[in-house]
């Protein structure tokens, strides 16, 4: 055997278990929050893969009895894809969730609305989901 086939076996060697373990974690499913991908008027609250925040689609108010805020996102994601979501990741901020799409969390109620877009319902011609809309809106409790 040549040296290089020894030096390229050494590295296999090596490399096979590291390579199979990333391509492991890679395959892993999971719920990912990109460090960036937060609602921009509400600093804690993670923005769903597939959803892109609308320009001009924030309301923020601040009242003696709390904070209101409503953000329009909108993307090619289903509704029981944003559900499911918000489902299992609200939970691990503290939010309660007490039907699908409202939580509560300390003094506040959170709701998440699926306003009719222009585009009619269903899958798109090539089969993937339809672009919907999602409105996040935040209330005091009280």
């Amino acid at each position: 055997m040549t040296g290089t086939m020894k030096s390229i076996l050494q590295f296999f060697k090596f490399a096979g278990p590291l390579l199979a373990m990333v391509l492991i974690i890679a395959a892993a499913p999971r719920t990912v929050i990109a460090e960036d991908s937060f609602l921009s008027a509400i600093e804690d609250f993670p923005l769903m893969s597939g959803l892109d925040e609308i320009t001009g689609g924030v309301m923020v108010f601040d009242s003696p009895s709390g904070r209101i805020v409503e953000a329009l996102t909108m993307g090619k994601v289903s509704r029981e894809e944003v559900l499911q979501f918000y489902s299992n990741t609200l939970p691990q901020l503290g939010w309660a969730e007490t039907t699908a799409g409202n939580f509560t969390r300390e003094d506040e109620i959170l709701k998440l609305e699926f306003p009719q877009t222009s585009a009619p319902s269903g899958a798109t011609a090539s089969g993937g989901p339809p672009t919907i809309s999602v409105l996040f809106m935040l209330s005091p409790s009280k």
